[in-house]
Formats: structure tokens, C-alpha cells, sequence
């Protein structure tokens, strides 16, 4: 992968669709910066200076209610995958906190150039308009999944969505290591002894197999019309 900015940003949406002239002025304002694994990238309510554009690795972003309990809005795992763009034009603080779920490496563009630039240049307002609108629609799938599912299939559906980015054979083979409990749980708004509840019933009826190191999936499309079948809690 070419990390030079310029290089980068022309290899991956959405900025691979922005004029070259206005591409070369963002990549020239870019900052490199990295985080290890567990640590923050920033928290919800700090001042939103930067925008960040992810280069490699994974960033969740959480919010948590007054009891400490963490629910994970986003994954960013894509390069080229751009964030902080409602934070930095509207309400000017982050309203999410973001951590490194792996060792990442990511540029930072202060906002002001981001704002003056995407004035000027309506193909930069437009790929901002793109990423941010993908993130809402994401927002939305989440909220209908919290509100008209089960939690048995909220973890249903994460492993179909987990399987799929394996080519979604028959059968998939998960690696614990990367699917945590506690992480499931974040994810679809759940606590982690549920999680395990959960998996054990799913496993019970045969759509997967548990063992220490991994959960196998054993027909993908099988765990998918249950999701679909699966109402909300009553």
C-alpha cells in the first residue's frame, strides 16, 4: 500500500472521485498518526479539531450510558474510510468516543481546510456528503435491529455479516480471538452473559458449533432466514 498522502487518497473513495488539484490540497494538510491497540483516539465531548481518515487497522466508536454500559455505533475497518464529519461541522465536539480496536494508523486533517476546501470545491462537499450519509444509513439499520429484533438475532445477524466478509461459505469458521463476547455485545446492545445465552441457543438449534477457539457457522443461509424470521423481544 502507498502510504504517501497524495497516493493514498487517490486509491480509495471518497476522495478517489475528488479533482486531482483539490485531492493534492487535502493530502498536503495530512498528518500521520497511529494508536496502538485500547487506546483512544479521542472522547465524546472533546473539541473537534481534526476530521480522520483511517489508512490500516480498526476504530470503533461507542457511546455509553451513566452506568458505563458501551454500545458500538461504528466500525471503521476500511481504508480510506473517513470519520468526525458530523463532530466537525455541526455540533464542533466529538459525539462519539473512539478507540483503537487494533494498532491503526490514520491521517488527520485539521477542519478548518476541510471547510474551506469543501466551499470551494463542491466534488470534496459532495464525497463528504457520500461518507457521512453511509454512516447514517448504518446508524438506522442499527436502530431498527435494537428495536425490532430479538437479541438472539441481533447475534445471529452479526455472525451472518462476519461470515459474509469470509465469502460466506459453507461452512464458516470464526475465530474467537477476533469475536470476542464482550465485543458481540457492544455491538448489538447487549450484555455479555446474554451474548452467551444467546450463542448456546443458536448452537442448540444447530446453526452453529462453539468450541474454545472458534464459532463455526454451519449454513449461513440458514442463519440468515432465522434472523429474518425473528421478531423483538416481547
Amino acid at each position: 500500500m502507498d502510504l504517501r498522502p497524495a497516493a493514498f487518497l487517490a486509491s480509495h473513495p471518497p476522495f478517489a472521485a475528488v479533482d486531482g488539484r483539490t485531492r493534492q490540497l487535502v493530502a498536503s494538510r495530512c498528518r500521520s498518526i497511529s494508536r496502538r491497540s485500547g487506546e483512544h483516539l479521542f472522547l465524546e465531548g472533546d473539541a473537534c479539531r481534526d476530521l480522520f481518515i483511517l489508512v490500516d487497522g480498526r476504530i470503533k466508536c461507542t457511546r455509553a450510558n451513566p452506568e458505563g454500559r458501551e454500545q458500538i455505533l461504528k466500525v471503521f475497518d476500511q481504508p480510506g474510510d473517513i470519520f468526525c464529519v458530523t463532530s466537525g461541522f455541526s455540533s464542533g465536539s466529538y459525539i462519539v468516543t473512539a478507540r483503537a480496536a487494533s494498532d491503526v494508523v490514520l491521517y488527520a486533517v485539521d477542519i478548518e481546510t476541510m471547510k474551506r476546501a469543501a466551499r470551494d470545491q463542491p466534488s470534496l462537499a459532495l464525497a463528504l456528503m457520500t461518507a457521512t450519509s453511509e454512516q447514517m444509513r448504518s446508524l438506522v439499520t442499527l436502530a431498527d435491529d435494537l428495536s425490532l429484533k430479538n437479541a438472539t438475532a441481533r447475534v445471529a445477524k452479526l455472525l451472518c455479516e462476519r461470515a459474509r466478509t469470509q465469502g460466506g461459505g459453507k461452512p464458516v469458521r470464526l475465530s474467537r480471538a477476533t469475536l470476542r463476547e464482550e465485543e458481540i455485545a457492544a455491538l448489538v446492545g447487549a450484555v455479555r452473559v446474554h451474548v452467551s445465552r444467546n450463542l448456546k441457543t443458536l448452537a442448540a438449534m444447530g446453526a452453529i458449533t462453539l468450541d474454545r477457539n472458534s464459532i463455526r457457522i454451519n449454513d449461513v443461509k440458514a442463519l440468515e432466514a432465522f434472523v429474518h424470521a425473528v421478531g423483538p423481544e416481547r
